[in-house]
């Protein structure tokens, strides 16, 4: 999330000035000190089971000046001998990843990152491992920082990866990847994100196997996502996107990941906080101990951990497992070079549908295989080699809430509405394109009953959606009588509005030709640079320039009450 507005300094500078302004106030140039010998190790064998432990006192203070014999070490409740031992001066190995989604709010209320850094450049030392990745839904150059880059940032550059959402899970996988090669015992990755996973190749649970067969502590500072996606606040397991598709709620991802990997998250609302959180993690490694011992031989490869301290009113905090309850190295795949997720055995549910075609690609879906990656809900979902939206009365609240089906009957004087639009969209992210769709619709004639309450305009329609993305998208829409023989089509964008969107009419409606047919409607659009083109039932209609949007995805939409039937739908990328 970038701190300052584009044009003062780069996200690159920024993802790097957070590194800086870690590694320089990290605990450099210790060593992991044996509690028997009480003299440096050189070596870690690879067997060596590590875990990094806070102790708070009962005012929340760190309780410093503890030895191994303060602590005992359970796994799957049995003790375990603790061979080597430090009291935060072990060397680290340091991962910061930046989220740089289009999810993200503005980075300009949080103020310039290089402050942070110039805070702790002083006191910088040799001997950690600092690292640096940005990310959206690509991974971008993961780089290995030397201490000259780190004292001389001006000629360090990271590359930046193209912005349509985040792969939080696949991120935070490459982080664990890079760091299995480390020699240092004490990991941690920083992430600096809002938690809004939109387009990782792996899931939650697999991301959490790996967090449990690692060393590393993730520490999640949580930036605000856009008003526009309406998180704040949700406490469900699942939150629903425009598109239509479930994402875990980011309150949770945070929460499961930090308790995983006994660390911290934070959730700064500004420059102040943002500062106050990177000194808080830094504190949190500074006097962190590090536990360290050989696990008895077990059949068992997901183990719980246990850290207890001998202290009189101290408490010990640290990760719950180690190990994972599945075949991590077979759950997730890398690639060996760069140590991203592998696109081959990790695909995206579309990729299957795929194909290469001169100068381009083709993405045919025909909705044969419910696995293919639509959503699939009660309202838009799959059924016989077709897709079907539909817009059904709801109920709201005097309060404005929505109220599901099954209204309860103690619900004081509800109002009848529709949603103004169902929309579901999937498939590659494209800029060129041409998209064309068979559509069947049954839209209601909508009467202005008692207590009926219309948000937009009530006029029913239906159509194909394009460059859908997290500020708006263009619609083709078309009305018309239930035979469909007479029909009237118009092009509106649409952007959001927070919890609504304004919309713009670009070609306002238009009546086409009668029809000889009542079969399925053909539907196509074609978007060049700003050039949009629209044929309608084989009539090409005029065209229109708009620049607003340039990319996204493909759709389908419904706005007014009924239902419609997709199917063929067949995107070629230009």
């Amino acid at each position: 999330m970038n701190l300052v507005p584009r044009h003062q300094r780069s996200l690159q500078e920024m993802l790097l000035a957070l590194a800086f302004a870690l590694a320089v106030c990290l605990p450099l140039g210790g060593e992991i000190i044996s509690p028997q010998s009480q003299k440096p190790i050189l070596h870690v064998d690879v067997e060596l089971q590590s875990v990094e432990v806070q102790v708070k006192d009962t005012r929340g203070s760190d309780v410093l000046g503890l030895t191994a014999e303060d602590f005992t070490v359970l796994e799957n409740g049995k003790p375990q001998k603790i061979a080597f031992f430090s009291a935060g001066n072990g060397l680290v190995s340091l991962v910061v990843l930046l989220d740089s989604s289009s999810s993200m709010i503005s980075r300009g209320r949080l103020g310039s990152a290089q402050a942070i850094a110039a805070q702790f450049m002083r006191t910088a030392h040799p001997g950690d491992d600092i690292s640096a990745m940005d990310f959206t839904d690509q991974m971008g150059v993961f780089q290995r920082m030397s201490r000259e880059e780190l004292l001389n940032p001006s000629g360090l550059t990271l590359s930046h990866a193209p912005s349509s959402g985040a792969a939080l899970y696949d991120a935070i996988a490459t982080a664990l990847c890079h760091l299995r090669t480390s020699k240092n015992v004490r990991q941690a990755v920083i992430v600096v994100t809002d938690g809004d996973d939109q387009h990782s190749r792996i899931t939650l649970e697999q991301l959490i196997g790996l967090v449990r067969s690692s060393r590393a502590q993730l520490f999640m500072i949580g930036l605000p996502s856009r008003p526009d996606f309406n998180f704040e606040g949700r406490s469900e397991p699942k939150i629903t996107l425009i598109t239509g598709h479930d994402i875990d709620n980011p309150v949770i991802v945070f929460d499961r990941l930090m308790k995983e990997s006994g660390a911290e998250s934070f959730i700064p609302n500004s420059q102040r906080d943002l500062d106050e959180a990177l000194k808080a993690v830094s504190n949190i490694i500074k006097s962190e101990y590090t536990l360290a011992y050989y696990p008895q031989k077990s059949s068992k490869r997901f183990r719980k951990i246990e850290v207890r301290v001998d202290r009189q009113g101290a408490h010990a905090t640290a990760r719950r497992y180690v190990g994972s309850d599945q075949d991590v190295e077979e759950s997730v795949q890398f690639d060996q070079t760069t140590c991203i997720v592998s696109p081959k055995f990790h695909p995206y549910a579309f990729e299957s549908k795929v194909t290469p075609d001169t100068g381009g690609m083709v993405y045919r879906e025909d909705f044969s295989d419910t696995r293919s990656g639509w959503p699939n809900h009660k309202d838009s979902h799959y059924i016989a080699n077709a897709y079907e939206l539909s817009n059904n009365k709801v109920a709201i609240g005097n309060s404005g809430q929505l109220i599901a089906s099954g209204l309860p009957t103690e619900t004081p004087t509800p109002t009848a509405t529709f949603r103004d639009n169902r929309i579901a969209a999937y498939g590659p992210w494209l800029s060129d394109l041409r998209a064309s769709a068979a559509m069947d619709a049954v839209l209601e004639t909508v009467s202005h009953e008692a207590g009926t309450k219309f948000l937009h305009k009530s006029r029913p329609a239906a159509g194909l959606i394009f460059r859908l993305n997290p500020s708006g998208y263009y619609a083709l829409l078309v009305s018309g009588a239930a035979d469909w023989k007479t029909l009237s089509f118009e092009l509106v964008r649409r952007e959001f509005d927070g919890d609504s969107y304004t919309e713009t009419e670009i070609i306002p409606w238009t009546k086409i030709a009668a029809r000889s047919s009542t079969s399925g409607l053909e539907l196509s659009v074609e978007a060049i640079g700003n050039q949009l083109s629209i044929v309608v039932d084989g009539q090409e209609m005029k065209g229109a320039r708009d620049d607003k949007f340039d990319q996204g995805l493909v759709g389908f939409v419904i706005s007014g009450p009924g239902r419609a039937t997709f199917r063929n739908l067949v995107v070629e990328h230009k």
